[in-house]
């Protein structure tokens, strides 16, 4: 057996990947793709209303990024960003050492596993990578270090800025469909500032969050303004086949919500209402038929997320975390005692779904991380609630129900919400889970708000 030594290996289980590459490189690299980005500005953006929320958008983000590598180095000493970013590090070294294995390793899985004695010999947290989910971003990285001279800010800003294009994609698109509402449709998309954050780093949830956003771009660049739709059908692959392979929950919460707002935009053109009305309970019928199949196929040949198997993981889930976070003094949460089945499900739906867009509250904050979480949950609570008492639970009913896309976003929001608050229970982690949906629902918030104001103009005028 190869006997390998990586002097920058995990002896004590914390990991310090600030190195020589960060002082030397980072600045510089940094300030370099700032220009690029003030490039895109110019030839893009310059003397248009969306110039400064790209140009401040892009600033911001360069900021948290550097910002999320200092949390993680100098508060928490670690994580699992730098267990990605050393797992890096030690293919690199490999390509030396036994370019062979880190081939394997990169390309021939069924290789790489004869070699998995080797791979435990010197990988400590070896599972990051035969665990396809986590693999996908140490594979992403590996291939950016090049050209980020190694370097983990360098690696880490990238990524970041991969997140802010998914973002940025987000904004576009909605503020097209509702320019009036430019300032809110940035806000909601841009400047969510769990999303800012944690949309950061070598980490799973800054290649999802772009993906999420190139592939609600490009499927509403198909169906509705039918452009470049080889280029933008390359782009909707490339999305789906990536989110499947690191959190396929996110695919699974965006499919019905797509599959609705595809039909609710379509519906609205059919003028005979004789047309309307068969045409809905075939889509219902047969938009059941296919959850249902997808569900089923999921469940045969990915037995994880077959029904009982996904019960069974969020109830061992919650037992581990509570456990672990009542030994370490962690920001655990329980929804109390739980029925996994349809029934039990549906009686915690509510809880979950509070958990995930309200919580940690205040008082619950008992680490300084979480403050900015609960501020966060306070205004998204205030900003619901407002808008519910303003206008009333059955016209607020009737309102989703006239605007496509507020039931894509709602839809998509209330499933991926009650997906990470139902397995999540802890804090800390639920504030990066659930930065996938956050945009969306605060494009919805936003969206009913502006209706209700018109209509209250409206009934003014008419009063008058």
């Amino acid at each position: 057996m190869n006997t390998y030594f990586f002097p920058f290996a995990p002896h004590d289980g914390r990991l310090d990947i600030f190195s020589w590459s960060d002082i030397l490189f980072a600045p510089l690299y940094i300030y370099f793709v700032y220009k690029f980005c003030l490039s895109i500005y110019n030839k893009k953006y310059k003397n248009t209303s969306l110039g400064s929320y790209f140009l401040n958008g892009v600033k911001i983000k360069i900021g948290v990024s550097v910002l999320y590598w200092a949390v993680n180095r100098f508060y928490y000493g670690g994580g699992d960003t730098y267990v990605y970013y050393w797992h890096i590090l030690i293919i690199k070294q490999l390509l030396f050492t036994d370019p062979t294995l880190a081939y394997n390793i990169l390309f021939d899985n069924t290789e790489f596993h004869t070699k998995l004695y080797i791979v435990q010999y010197f990988l400590g947290n070896g599972s990051y990578i035969y665990t396809d989910n986590t693999f996908i971003v140490i594979f992403c990285g590996f291939f950016l270090s090049f050209l980020c001279m190694f370097s983990y800010l360098n690696i880490s800003l990238i990524m970041s800025l991969f997140a802010f294009l998914g973002c940025w994609r987000l904004f576009k698109m909605f503020r097209e469909m509702y320019p009036h509402l430019e300032r809110e449709m940035a806000i909601a998309t841009l400047f969510i500032p769990s999303v800012m954050y944690w949309g950061c780093g070598v980490m799973k949830d800054s290649i999802c969050l772009g993906f999420l956003g190139i592939l609600t771009y490009s499927t509403y660049q198909i169906f509705f303004k039918r452009e470049r739709i080889f280029v933008n059908l390359l782009y909707i692959s490339m999305a789906v086949f990536s989110l499947i392979k690191i959190k396929v929950y996110i695919i699974l919460a965006f499919g019905p919500a797509l599959a609705v707002w595809v039909f609710s935009r379509y519906r609205a053109n059919i003028k005979s209402p004789i047309i309307k009305a068969i045409v809905t309970p075939i889509f219902i019928i047969v938009g059941g038929g296919a959850g249902f199949l997808v569900l089923s196929l999921m469940g045969t040949y990915a037995e994880r997320y077959a029904l009982d198997e996904m019960m069974r993981t969020a109830k061992d889930t919650q037992n581990w975390l509570v456990t672990s976070s009542q030994t370490s003094g962690g920001s655990f949460y329980t929804l109390g005692d739980i029925d996994y089945s349809a029934i039990g499900l549906l009686k915690i739906f509510p809880k979950a779904i509070n958990v995930a867009l309200f919580r940690p509250y205040i008082w619950e904050a008992r680490k300084i991380m979480l403050f900015p979480a609960a501020i966060e949950g306070i205004f998204t609570m205030f900003i619901t609630v407002r808008l519910l008492f303003r206008t009333g639970f059955f016209r607020f009913i009737k309102m989703v129900g006239a605007n496509a896309e507020v039931q894509f976003c709602l839809i998509f929001s209330i499933i991926f919400a009650f997906a990470v608050g139902f397995t999540s229970f802890n804090f800390g982690a639920l504030s990066r889970y659930k930065i996938p949906f956050m945009p969306f629902y605060y494009i919805a918030i936003f969206i009913l708000s502006d209706t209700q104001k018109k209509d209250e103009i409206l009934v003014k005028k008419n009063k008058k």
